[in-house]
């Protein structure tokens, strides 16, 4: 491996402010900052104790985060990280074959270069590994799903699709992040699903608090954020003893197939991405000693299939609680309206006719005197370059041969996940095309007249069809 650009030496990871010092030697600047973690939410009805090996991981998923977090990456150069982290087990993680593992699925995430040291810890742990505590939940043989909850239009629109198919389960919805706003809309957004449907949910949440930092420049890929959301999510779901976690994203989110061919500063996160979730799976069972897997049974839906529900349930005023911006701002209106995230929240509400309430900074409401930049329309002229692409491979001769080589990744889905989803090779091949198909044909022209209002001048060319 090059030369190290970060490192980052931890404390004992306390429910209290534990130190972390790191130094950024590209610049030779060294920094302290302090952490805590508060996991005691994770004790459910199986679990009243957090088994050590387990707490272990939940140290590892949180420095990961803080160190793609505070690591900054400069013109698309790949970072070399390396994290000194006390643990109850080093001997567990410091084996070669978890090393490299690690090491392998945050390259993939990441496109980094990451190292462990993994010493002994000194302190006793946090108090979810001390104390026999009551569970959160009753303990009723009901059958459980646990699934991620970010607070967002998928994550709310997948549990509605869930709960109408599957109205007998309980739904234990996982929530983390290291903000406080992110906290409280994972918070909000499940309390408005409860009272819509009582009994039948349980949000937990892990928090995690990074302190002394607010002077210091912060990473705004989050790349390793996948990584962090979904090991912790297994251990919500280990510790309620389920061998499964599902992730609530659409296809078209999933894949996250490139806009354009050079696409500069464009998110293309692989946080749910279908090989992503291969491969957590296969670390994860590594990590627990036995099979887990991660499942996303809205692959091959849309996002505004997804969104479906919220008519057939009358529940759209729901949709309203959720945060979806890539580029949040601290004053209102909060969300951006004009990045890939905002736009594809507000592509799928347009498709199904349900009016936007949703407050943007791009949209006419909220934008008197706002002067339109020509950046602010980046994100959706790339989706129409994209849409304009799809429409034409989809129409060639041999659409599944144009698709995947055009997009090799699509190849790779087919051959490594299909036996996962229960397809054969042929039929996956069919229903990536068909998610395709639909989704192409969900960006007719008015819908993009409706999106390019206040993101493009007058005269941009807008139309695909």
């Amino acid at each position: 491996m090059s030369e190290l650009d970060y490192v980052y030496r931890f404390d004992d990871i306390m429910q209290k402010q534990s130190l972390l010092q790191f130094a950024n030697l590209r610049k030779n600047e060294q920094h302290d900052v302090y952490v805590k973690v508060n996991d005691s939410q994770l004790l459910l009805k199986r679990h009243h104790q957090m088994p050590a090996e387990i707490a272990d991981l939940v140290d590892l998923a949180v420095t990961v985060y803080i160190a793609d977090r505070l690591s900054i990456q400069e013109n698309g150069i790949s970072r070399n990280i390396h994290i000194i982290l006390p643990v109850r087990h080093p001997e567990i993680l410091n084996s070669s074959p978890v090393v490299e593992h690690l090491q392998e699925i945050l390259y993939w995430y990441t496109s980094d270069h990451w190292s462990f040291e993994f010493t002994l810890r000194n302190r006793y742990g946090r108090p979810a590994e001390l104390q026999m505590c009551m569970p959160l939940i009753d303990s009723s043989n009901n059958p459980v799903e646990v699934a991620l909850w970010s607070g967002g239009l998928d994550s709310l629109a997948g549990l509605q699709n869930r709960l109408l198919a599957n109205p007998s389960m309980h739904y234990l919805l996982f929530g983390t992040g290291a903000n406080n706003f992110v906290h409280y809309t994972q918070q909000r957004v499940a309390e408005a699903i409860g009272n819509k449907f009582p009994g039948c949910t349980t949000l937990i949440q892990l928090l995690v608090q990074l302190d002394e930092t607010k002077n210091l420049p912060k990473s705004s890929s989050q790349r390793s954020r996948g990584f962090f959301f979904m090991l912790l999510g297994a251990i919500c779901a280990y510790m309620e003893g389920q061998d499964t976690l599902h992730v609530y994203e659409n296809g078209i989110g999933a894949i996250n197939l490139p806009f354009r061919e050079s696409e500069i500063g464009l998110d293309h996160s692989r946080a749910v991405h279908p090989l992503s979730l291969l491969y957590m799976s296969s670390l994860v069972s590594q990590l627990f000693g036995k099979s887990f897997s991660f499942k996303n049974p809205f692959l091959f839906q849309t996002k505004a299939q997804m969104c479906k529900v919220f008519t057939s349930l009358n529940t759209t005023d729901l949709v309203f609680y959720t945060f979806t911006c890539d580029r949040p701002r601290r004053e209102q209106p909060m969300q951006c309206g004009c990045c890939s995230s905002c736009l594809m929240r507000r592509q799928a509400l347009a498709v199904l006719g349900i009016k936007d309430q949703t407050p943007y900074v791009v949209t006419s409401a909220y934008s008197q005197g706002r002067i339109c930049q020509p950046s602010d329309g980046d994100h959706l002229r790339a989706m129409l370059d994209q849409v304009k692409s799809l429409r034409s491979l989809l129409n060639s001769a041999t659409p599944w041969f144009s698709m995947s080589k055009k997009y090799t990744t699509l190849s790779e889905i087919v051959d490594r996940t299909a036996k996962q989803e229960g397809l054969d090779l042929e039929k996956m091949k069919e229903r990536l095309l068909q998610l395709y198909r639909r989704y192409v044909q969900e960006w007719d022209n008015e819908i993009q007249y409706i999106l390019s209002s206040g993101l493009l001048e007058e005269g941009d060319v807008y139309k695909t069809a």
